[in-house]
C-alpha cells in the first residue's frame, strides 16, 4: 500500500519539465508588464507568486490549462491613474501582454485578472494586478458592479500554507 500511494504521488508532481515551462511562462508575462510599466531594468521584486505553484501544493495538468496565479506589483502613481477606473488597467495590461503575445490562442481580462492561455494546453498565467500597501497586503482591482479596489491578503494564505505543511510541527 505505502509503495503504491508513493507512486501516486510522484504521478501528481509536476515534471521538471513541466515547471520550467510554468516558470518561464509567468516570468515572460511579469517580465512584458514589467518593461511596459517601469521605465528600468527588469526587477523581480515587481511580481509575487502565489496559489498552488508558490504553496507547492499544484499538481500535473491533468486537464488542460493549469493556471499558474501571480500577482503584478503596481506603482502607486498607476494605481492612480487607474483609481477610479479599474477596468481600464486590465484593458491596458491585457493590450501589453497582446503585443508580446500576438500568437497565444487568448488574452482575457475580466473581473480581477488578465488570463493569457497558450495555445500549447499545458500552463497559463493568471495575472492579478495589485498596489501593495504598508502593512504588505494588496489592493487589487474588481471589474465587477462599476469597479472598485478590494483588499488582499496572498501572503496570509502562504503562510498559513508553509504552517500546514511544516513537518516539524507534527
Amino acid at each position: 500500500m505505502e509503495e503504491n500511494f508513493s507512486q501516486f504521488l510522484d504521478n501528481l508532481k509536476l515534471t521538471s519539465n513541466q515547471r520550467e515551462d510554468a516558470k518561464k511562462k509567468y516570468e515572460g508575462v511579469c517580465e512584458c508588464l514589467d518593461k511596459h510599466y517601469y521605465d528600468s531594468e527588469y526587477n523581480e521584486n515587481h511580481k509575487l507568486l502565489f496559489g498552488s505553484y508558490k504553496t507547492r501544493t499544484n499538481i500535473r495538468p491533468i486537464i488542460p490549462e493549469q493556471d499558474v496565479d501571480v500577482l503584478f506589483k503596481i506603482s502607486e502613481e498607476l494605481y492612480n491613474s487607474y483609481k477610479n477606473n479599474p477596468e481600464r488597467l486590465l484593458q491596458d495590461m491585457r493590450s501589453a501582454l497582446k503585443q508580446k503575445y500576438a500568437t497565444t490562442d487568448k488574452i482575457s481580462a475580466w473581473g480581477k485578472v488578465i488570463l493569457i492561455q497558450f495555445s500549447d494546453g499545458t500552463h497559463n498565467v493568471e495575472v492579478l494586478p495589485a498596489i501593495e500597501n504598508n502593512d504588505s497586503t494588496f489592493l487589487i482591482p474588481n471589474t465587477e458592479s462599476g469597479g472598485s479596489w478590494e483588499y488582499f491578503d496572498p501572503r496570509s494564505q502562504i503562510n498559513s500554507s508553509s504552517f500546514a505543511s511544516d513537518k516539524s510541527r507534527v
